[in-house]
């Protein structure tokens, strides 16, 4: 039986050439970006796991008005690593 399916499927492949290598390319091109996609995805969440406190692990966002433009940014400035040190020993 699934010898038979594989002869009508060759058999319809050689038949519509042009078809089957527009399907099979993109089929390939489909297969391509789904990958790429899900190992970027895997090493965005990944991100900062090595360390044993990952858990830990923040990060400081600056929300700054500038001339009537909101920006959102994930940096700041210098002082503030020491600025949170003194706030967190009181």
């Amino acid at each position: 039986m699934l010898k038979n399916y594989i002869k009508v499927a060759l058999r319809n492949l050689i038949k519509n050439k042009a078809f089957s290598i527009i399907n099979i390319t993109g089929l390939a091109c489909g297969l391509a970006c789904f990958l790429l996609i899900a190992i970027y995805v895997l090493d965005e969440i990944s991100y900062d796991r090595f360390n044993q406190n990952a858990e830990r692990i923040y990060r400081i966002n600056s929300d700054i008005r500038f001339g009537g433009t909101d920006l959102h940014l994930p940096v700041t400035s210098d002082m503030m690593g020491a600025t949170l040190k003194k706030i967190t020993r009181k």
